[in-house]
């Protein structure tokens, strides 16, 4: 069996940043949940790891957070907070070849 390692603090970061580009990216806004960016980088959402590396992201302004008070979006009373990045990330375009058969087949916009 392969071993895995585990991950750099430093490279959590950037995966946590590149799941906000994604998400800007293909136009779901810029506000997750701790539990939806678990998800999306493959994290439990509880490991008292991942909160951290969250805490110390917002107290270094990468994030900025929120708290929900609606009462239908709390989960058993409790609170829910909304990450969000602390600088605005703009999706940059870049045109791509494209080559079909050995030859130029056109070229495409990439966001």
């Amino acid at each position: 069996m392969r071993e895995v390692r585990a991950m750099s603090r430093a490279g959590r970061r950037n995966q946590i940043m590149l799941a906000f580009a994604i998400q800007i990216k293909h136009g779901l806004g810029d506000e997750m949940t701790a539990y939806e960016i678990a998800r999306k980088i493959d994290l439990r959402p509880t490991s008292p790891n991942y909160r951290d590396l969250l805490s110390q992201m917002v107290i270094d302004g990468l994030l900025k957070v929120r708290q929900i008070e609606q009462s239908g979006r709390s989960i058993k009373g409790n609170a829910t907070f909304v990450y969000s990045p602390a600088q605005t990330i703009v999706p940059e375009k870049r045109t791509v070849q494209v080559r079909a058969n050995g030859k130029q087949a056109g070229q495409l916009e990439l966001f």
